[in-house]
């Protein structure tokens, strides 16, 4: 038969490694300082998430193309490939150039799925609570627009009626989040006129935050769930060691 043939790697980090991401950050932050300074002198936006760069700019197309082609000539480990209009999507963020500010909301993929953890799945229930009321929040802190909003909120609710959860469900803990920013458990408030004053509250770094109460062994009782993988025979074994030890006790 034919013999195995094994590849050895010449050029780059191992996918998946976890020192591969540290050592690409570090890389790319070396060339990018430069060009960083110069955003910041003109009053110009440069994100970077991982490999993935939101800038602005007033420089005209053909000045941008040849600045990236520059850029490109000086590192042969890098290739900058780069798309540019009045509206881009980045990450789960599409924005929209609407003088003097930008409009965003929330960004999928053609091919996303409609698909969140189901109802009827095995987890603990306080995790699917949590699934409306996250999604809420994370359409909050997007959609800087109250329409835009709207119509995110009710592509949440059909995404968790797909996967099986009872609408009243998904009111109840929708509206636990609407509660949390406006005090009240319907979106009125939220989609009204102090739309970005309540969007904003849902911005700040400390809001809703907890301090989390360290687990105290010698006083606390830990609980596991009989469904997790290490609880599968422990009933049948919980027999077996009491008939060894207690079988011929009073117990």
């Amino acid at each position: 038969g034919l013999k195995p043939k094994f590849y050895r790697q010449i050029k780059g980090g191992a996918m998946g490694s976890a020192c591969t991401q540290v050592l690409a950050d570090i890389y790319v932050r070396k060339w990018e300082n430069e060009f960083v300074q110069q955003q910041q002198q003109q009053g110009e936006l440069y994100l970077r998430f991982r490999d993935d760069v939101f800038l602005t700019t007033r420089l005209p197309q053909e000045q941008i193309k040849f600045f990236l082609s520059e850029i490109n000539k000086k590192d042969p480990n890098l290739t900058i490939t780069w798309e540019g209009g009045k509206t881009v999507d980045y990450l789960d963020v599409t924005t929209t150039i609407e003088i003097p500010n930008f409009r965003t909301k929330v960004f999928r993929k053609l091919p996303a799925q409609p698909y969140v953890l189901p109802f009827h799945s095995s987890h603990p229930i306080h995790i699917k609570r949590n699934i409306p009321y996250g999604a809420a929040l994370r359409a909050t802190r997007i959609c800087s627009h109250s329409e835009d909003l709207r119509s995110e909120l009710e592509k949440i609710r059909i995404t968790l009626l797909l996967n099986k959860y009872p609408p009243r469900f998904i009111d109840k803990h929708i509206g636990r989040f609407f509660q949390d920013v406006t005090e009240q458990r319907t979106s009125d408030l939220l989609l009204g006129e102090r739309h970005q004053a309540y969007r904003e509250r849902t911005l700040e770094p400390e809001w809703k935050k907890k301090e989390k109460r360290k687990i105290e062994f010698g006083k606390d009782i830990l609980l596991h769930f009989t469904y997790t993988p290490s609880l599968a025979h422990f009933g049948s074994r919980f027999h077996q060691i009491w008939q060894e030890i207690f079988e011929d006790t009073p117990l």
